[in-house]
């Protein structure tokens, strides 16, 4: 009886170090070494899609690995996410000002109908992106830079996409 009192304490013992070691990849995204973005223009925002990329630029697919979002003993939660995207109106074709320096707002988790790619979904209020009276297109430039605790940080741009409404 001691003797299998024993045993049952090791095996235990062994499950609580495997939990462990588990424990210690929890915030890691198996494959991911890049973001690949999106914007798409509305009246009140600026809607981001990103990407999150293998080193190829290939887009990972939900739920591949282990080390998934949002799944099991290692979930990602969006919160995790730190974000920052700089946004640049144009004049004569290139850069001009900087009229955005802020965070993306409402970071989630989405998933595009018919597709498993993994993807992170957020937006930018026109409200907070200032007016360059000296610029002569509505189109700007937006760069995302996206990290978490042990991952990135990732940058993408975007160029000659709708930033003004009019």
């Amino acid at each position: 009886m001691f003797r299998l009192k024993l045993k049952l304490r090791a095996v235990i013992l062994v499950c609580i170090c495997i939990l462990t070691l588990l424990a210690c990849g929890t915030g890691e995204i198996q494959n991911f070494e890049g973001i690949s973005i999106i914007s798409e223009s509305r009246i009140d925002r600026i809607n981001i899609t990103v990407y999150l990329t293998d080193k190829h630029g290939v887009p990972l697919i939900w739920n591949q690995s282990i080390l998934s979002p949002s799944v099991g003993v290692s979930t990602i939660s969006d919160a995790d996410f730190i974000t920052h995207a700089k946004i640049y109106s144009m004049r004569n074709g290139e850069k001009h000002r900087l009229v955005y320096d802020e965070r993306l707002v409402d970071v989630r988790w989405g998933q595009e109908p018919n597709s498993l790619n993994r993807i992170l979904k957020a937006e930018i209020p026109r409200a907070l992106i200032d007016e360059d009276p000296d610029r002569d297109t509505r189109n700007g430039v937006i760069t995302v830079e996206v990290k978490t605790e042990k991952q990135g940080p990732f940058t993408d741009t975007v160029e000659e996409t709708a930033i003004y409404r009019k």
